[in-house]
């Protein structure tokens, strides 16, 4: 009598697996435990001095601040990875600046020796012209051909 018809989610919900996923993990992210701001200055300030926490410290540091071990060596671990991503982008910014400074100052000394260059070569072209005039003075029966 009564026909049996297999259930695919996927045919009638297709985002019915990721849904589930999906809430777990709000689910999780509520439990998640962030820091207060007490311990985030504490650790920023034990960071400020110590960028990497010998296992004594951390295990300390997490005491005094109701933190798992864990939870501390991962916080500086996370820090760490920020901090040399900064450090990155400051360094590109000092590089960036020398370069183009540089740069600027490539252009401006190319300039300079095509200024020079020019005026060798007038001075050169007018003594070679003073030559001429100074030979065809003296002695009449020079002839200088020039190009």
């Amino acid at each position: 009598m009564f026909e049996e018809e297999e259930y695919s989610p996927s045919e009638t919900e297709p985002f019915s697996c990721m849904d589930g996923a999906t809430t777990s993990r709000k689910k999780k992210n509520k439990n998640k435990r962030r820091f207060s701001d007490e311990q985030i200055k504490s650790l920023e300030s034990m960071f400020e001095s110590e960028t990497r926490l010998e296992p004594r410290k951390k295990m300390q540091l997490a005491k005094e601040l109701g933190l798992q071990p864990r939870q501390v060596a991962i916080w500086f671990q996370n820090k760490r990875a920020r901090w040399k991503s900064k450090q990155l982008e400051r360094d590109y910014s000092i590089l960036r600046a020398s370069y183009n400074s540089l740069a600027s100052r490539f252009e401006t000394l190319k300039k300079e020796k095509q200024a020079l260059v020019v005026q060798v070569l007038d001075t050169n072209h007018i003594r070679h012209n003073c030559f001429v005039f100074t030979c065809l003075g003296e002695n009449r029966n020079i002839r200088v051909h020039t190009n």
